[in-house]
């Protein structure tokens, strides 16, 4: 097994007992790495799904339908439920993931090093990847970030959807057509502690970051591609999911 298919098929099952997989699992260290961080990931996220539903949702939801609607500058009536839904899911990779050591600097400082890097790095799987992604399955991989895609067909071909280390924590990763070239979008939880940028750039890559209420939105390709316009349509498309 080549190292894209290994890749390709730790990101998609970390979990597979096929033997070819595990012979690929076992044939260095930074295999088994990789298995160990996405299995535990894949455990923490089921957990985060099944979190059970609280026995006040009922009543809460149904004073927020009888209250008047929040102002415009107030997002307060949605918000709070959506933290809810989400609290679990960021709480429990917190306290995994973020750096303990006071004093440690992570290796990138600002959000968009983050997200060029990881482009770099995994180009050679996302290049010319295609799962034939459904906006089913884009919304099962943005549910635990709170928010969904009301519809893709206005954002483009959607490449590429599943969850990946963002900074030492997890984050949505979908790859989608451009203009020109592959776009690749990240949600990355609010909290993470990355210096803030709105936007950034390389000798190859350039995006922008967008704040929202529980993530930041991060659009990276290359140079000629016109990422901001892509912003746009991202933006247009999602809603919050509660």
């Amino acid at each position: 097994m080549n190292e894209l298919e290994f890749r390709r098929r730790a990101y998609t099952n970390p979990n597979d007992d096929s033997a070819d997989f595990i012979d690929a699992s076992c044939a260095n260290a930074s295999h088994q790495q990789l298995v160990k961080e996405l299995q535990h990931f894949d455990k923490k996220l089921k957990q985060a799904l099944h979190e059970p539903v609280p026995d006040t949702l009922v009543n809460t939801l149904l004073q927020d339908t009888l209250q008047p609607a929040p102002s415009q500058n107030s997002q307060f009536g949605w918000r709070h439920l959506a933290i809810a839904a989400s609290v679990t899911f960021v709480l429990g990779f917190v306290t995994r993931f973020l750096p303990l050591e006071s004093g440690v600097s992570p290796p990138y400082q600002t959000v968009g090093q983050v997200a060029m890097e990881h482009v770099r790095l995994e180009s050679y799987l996302t290049h010319d990847i295609d799962e034939q992604v459904t906006l089913t399955a884009v919304n099962a991989k943005l549910q635990p970030y709170g928010t969904q895609f009301k519809n893709i067909t206005n954002v483009g071909k959607v490449y590429y959807a599943n969850h990946c280390l963002f900074a030492g924590g997890p984050a949505a990763h979908l790859v989608i057509q451009g203009e020109h070239n592959r776009v690749h979008v990240f949600l990355v939880p609010a909290d993470r502690a990355l210096q803030q940028v709105n936007s950034f750039s390389d000798q190859q890559y350039h995006g922008e970051v967008i704040g929202m209420n529980l993530n930041r939105l991060v659009v990276v390709s290359d140079k000629e591609e016109d990422v901001e316009k892509m912003v746009s349509k991202i933006e247009a498309s999602l809603e919050r999911a509660i």
